[in-house]
């Protein structure tokens, strides 16, 4: 049964936010109650139907150090070679913390001498990430912000902001990580971080900044060797954002079809990866948020929105819930809703009053569902059942009363056969009784038995 074991075992993920997580178990993206599922560095930009290719933009001054590409999530301008524009974005965190509006540290204590560690922060703002507004942050000595929902072991999975994703530890005398937030830019700085399986490279020194208005910066201060020589066996080595959402995917238990087990996977739905070799000492990368649907908070201004890459619709999960704005495809954080809610389907009226709906739309032939491996796998357990699904209950139901009726009565003639073989000993149903009694059946006390087994 231990196929039975691992089935039981992967039920619903238990996801604790805790403030100070240890992510070492970054090597397996893969658990008994987990699962990511990744983009992965070879596919094409063309990974998923929903995001055309990514183009080179020209740039407002026409300056060859300056290359931005369009993301359709952010538009990313990497600066290299340009001191101004280093100067301009860099922020001095020891004159940025003394300002009486901002809130931080120059370290937070379980970042101190650490290696693997992550500790959460609030935000004084909200921060949209692909849209969806953070308000809480967790930063990880290995280069990188996680943005998750929920805390995990897998923080280098997916969901990350990554100026220089790496291993790097802050056991070094005058390692440390900086951070503060002004109400609208939160800053965080790994100074002087060293890489754990080659210490003798130097020290890294860059700094992240998020801002209210969702774009983030990348500035390199100090990056002693290229990029493609730092190791990710021990570490993945990354550099950019992604983002993810988490399902949950209902099975039916073999052994008992009215139990139903869950399976929480994580499904990474883009991400954006810089070139290593923009990633040099006195570089600036910056990424400019485009509009989502998301910025949409009711449904006519959603209807109505027109958007270069998203095509926009108001979607309501059910009548108990309020409605939210969603791209056609539903690749957000809020994808269970989206697909339990039938929020792919075409809508006669899109915005009329969702308590005036009798229910849920059924199954139709005419019906169009997203291009994604998720449209397809029916999940919702509340789902309306068809004729034949009834009529197949009803039978069902009538067997089983069936079955019941015929052991009763077997075992009601069993037990008349005993008492007349009991009492008759001298007829053939006597002395079959008397052939196989119970008593027979057991071994010999000094018998011993044992299974056959392949180590023999």
């Amino acid at each position: 049964m231990s196929w039975l074991k691992i089935l039981v075992s992967s039920l619903a993920l238990c996801l604790t936010i805790a403030e100070v997580i240890d992510y070492s178990g970054f090597s397996s993206f893969d658990s008994p109650t987990v699962v990511f599922r990744q983009k992965r560095e070879t596919e094409e930009t063309r990974w998923l139907p929903t995001l055309p290719p990514d183009y080179d933009l020209d740039d407002s001054e026409n300056d060859p150090k300056n290359v931005t590409t369009e993301h359709i999530y952010y538009n990313m301008t990497a600066v290299s070679g340009d001191m101004t524009a280093f100067t301009d974005h860099y922020m001095n965190m020891t004159q940025f913390l003394t300002q009486k509006n901002v809130t931080g540290n120059f370290t937070h204590e379980h970042l101190m001498k650490a290696y693997r560690k992550a500790a959460g922060v609030k935000l004084k703002f909200n921060f949209p990430f692909y849209g969806h507004e953070l308000t809480n942050v967790t930063i990880a000595t290995g280069g990188f912000l996680y943005v998750g929902d929920q805390t995990h072991s897998w923080l280098a999975a997916t969901q990350y902001i990554a100026p220089l994703m790496a291993n790097f530890d802050t056991t070094s005398n005058n390692s440390m990580i900086t951070f503060g937030d002004d109400g609208s830019r939160f800053i965080v700085e790994w100074s002087n971080v060293k890489l754990r399986d080659d210490p003798n490279a130097g020290p890294f020194t860059f700094q992240l900044s998020l801002f209210s208005n969702g774009d983030i910066w990348f500035v390199y201060k100090d990056i002693p060797i290229p990029v493609a020589n730092i190791s990710d066996v021990n570490h993945p080595c990354k550099l950019g954002v992604s983002d993810a959402y988490l399902f949950n995917h209902k099975m039916k238990i073999p052994t008992d079809a009215t139990q139903t087990s869950s399976k929480r996977v994580i499904h990474e739905y883009h991400r954006i990866s810089l070139n290593g070799k923009e990633v040099v000492s006195n570089a600036v990368v910056i990424l400019k948020a485009l509009p989502t649907c998301h910025g949409f908070s009711d449904c006519e201004s959603c209807s109505n929105s027109s958007l270069k890459f998203f095509s926009c619709t108001w979607c309501v999960p059910s009548e108990e819930e309020s409605g939210f704005c969603s791209d056609l495809d539903g690749l957000h954080r809020k994808r269970q809703d989206f697909v339990e809610g039938y929020c792919s389907r075409p809508k006669d009226k899109v915005c009329e009053n969702p308590s005036k709906s009798s229910s849920k739309p059924s199954g139709s032939s005419n019906s169009t569902e997203a291009p994604h491996p998720d449209a397809v796998v029916s999940l919702s357990t509340e789902s309306p059942k068809t004729k034949s699904e009834m009529d197949s209950g009803k039978a069902t139901l009538t067997y089983g009363k069936t079955f019941v009726y015929l052991s009763i009565l077997f075992i009601f003639v069993f037990v008349a056969w005993l008492y007349y073989a009991y009492n008759n000993p001298y007829s053939w149903s006597g002395q079959q009784l008397i052939k196989y009694r119970p008593s027979k059946w057991r071994s010999p006390a000094n018998q011993v038995r044992y299974s056959a087994s392949g180590h023999m």
